[in-house]
């Protein structure tokens, strides 16, 4: 009996443009077609652990608009704002909020910004308080093990725990402790989770890129220092690591979310529908190289 052919959805993380991811989710499902895996980094995992609760991308859409949209949240997201965009104009914000006094003494003293105690309370209200053995497709999310200096698939135990890894932020979120490990945001070593959706035995990946694109600067006024040339080359390493990592997909949707903040999170429904039309636009060519594959496949079986 010839076994399913397996095909995962990896979902990319940046922040509020990982909520582009859910608007993927829809195009897909409208098409169609629905994975039999999901796999997240950062906001991707938040997305993809709710997704693999429910297998209903509006359902999903519902409980994490509600959860972001809510005053309380919001409140949050502008105050910590300042400290929060660790992938642009970090130092910018840092200098400015250093001035102040309140995040300098964090940034300096603790490690994180935002205290563990308001970190897990908030996170647990939106993921799902159950193992990964009880969700309904296999899921799983990347972190990365500060300690070891390795990367890690995130596939078994609580959820909540494995989605709390992954989306902490380095610097601004606290760091996780699994079993004697300590893990910052997976976003930081794959920012698109290919390799924990072939882990999961795909067949073939979609992935969910949203990530910001490498432009050139000006670099009399956007380079003010020596640490203003580190962040810089950080940011271009990154890039050029996702570039590698994503040429391991099998298809690659890019949604249109511009350079939004990490913490933009004013105006949900524009990535959602960014993500939308990027799954819509991007549906016949994904169906043409699902064909392309499934026919070498059988091909290199023959042969």
């Amino acid at each position: 009996m010839r076994r399913k052919r397996k095909l995962a959805l990896a979902l990319g993380g940046g922040g509020v443009r990982g909520l582009a991811n859910i608007g993927v989710l829809r195009a897909l499902e409208e098409a169609g077609i629905k994975p039999d895996i999901v796999t997240g980094t950062s906001m991707g995992a938040i997305v993809g652990s709710v997704y693999a609760d429910t297998l209903s991308a509006l359902e999903t859409q519902q409980i994490i608009k509600e959860f972001l949209g809510s005053e309380e949240f919001i409140k949050q997201a502008h105050r910590l704002s300042l400290s929060s965009e660790m992938d642009k104009g970090f130092l910018d914000r840092f200098y400015d909020t250093a001035k102040k006094g309140y995040f300098f003494y964090r940034f300096l003293f603790r490690k994180s910004v935002i205290s563990p105690e308001l970190f897990f309370m908030e996170m647990d209200k939106l993921v799902p308080g159950k193992e990964f053995s009880e969700l309904k497709i296999p899921f799983a999310c990347v972190a990365l093990d500060v300690v070891s200096g390795c990367s890690e698939i995130l596939h078994s135990g609580p959820v909540q725990l494995a989605v709390r890894a992954s989306s902490a932020v380095p610097g601004t979120l606290p760091p996780v402790t699994i079993e004697d490990r300590v893990f910052v945001d997976g976003g930081w070593v794959e920012t698109v989770p290919i390799t924990a959706a072939k882990f999961l035995g795909a067949d073939f990946v979609i992935g969910v890129d949203v990530s910001r694109e490498i432009k050139p600067i000006s670099f009399d006024k956007e380079i003010k220092n020596s640490m203003d040339i580190l962040f810089r080359s950080d940011d271009i390493a990154r890039s050029i690591m996702n570039t590698y990592r994503t040429m391991e997909a099998d298809f690659i949707i890019h949604p249109q979310v511009g350079e939004a903040d990490w913490s933009d999170f004013d105006n949900l429904d524009y990535y959602i529908a960014a993500g939308f039309r990027a799954g819509k636009d991007g549906i016949m060519s994904l169906k043409r190289a699902r064909r392309f594959k499934k026919f070498k496949s059988i091909l290199w079986k023959k042969n």
